[in-house]
């Protein structure tokens, strides 16, 4: 004995909801498209500097922490160029076994078509190695 099963109409709940979900995640993208641009032009920025701080890092002192300082004043010009607008944004640059940049910051995430407003906390890092390479 066969079952036999009605054919789904084109629109039913599976597809109106499949439909909803969509929406929300393209309304949620749209919304947070120009805090995630503004994350990736950083953190590409920091990865620019990262060679930069590996080289000054090599040198002796008083010459390394002097131009890990120049480092730090740049890249925190350059985070505020990119459109960080948080004044209390931070660029941490430390100096171990591994030489890593930190940049800390928050920004506010307005959803669109709404008033509704979250704040949101981004660190972006990357970091290398800081053993001398002999050839």
């Amino acid at each position: 004995m066969a079952t036999t099963y009605k054919q789904p109409r084109r629109i039913n709940t599976v597809s109106i909801t499949l439909v909803v979900v969509i929406g929300l995640g393209v309304w949620l993208g749209i919304s947070a498209w120009p805090l995630i641009a503004v994350n990736a032009n950083v953190k590409n920025e920091i990865g620019e500097a990262l060679p930069r701080a590996y080289k000054a890092n090599l040198l002796p002192e008083p010459t390394s922490t002097e131009g890990i300082a120049r480092i730090h004043d740049e890249l925190a010009d350059a985070i505020k160029r990119l459109g960080v607008t948080d004044p209390k944004a931070e660029v941490t640059i430390t100096r171990d076994k591994k030489i890593g940049i930190q940049v800390r910051y928050r920004t506010a995430l307005t959803l669109k078509g709404t008033e509704k407003t979250y704040e949101l906390t981004f660190e972006p890092k990357v970091e290398t190695d800081a053993a001398r390479v002999e050839w």
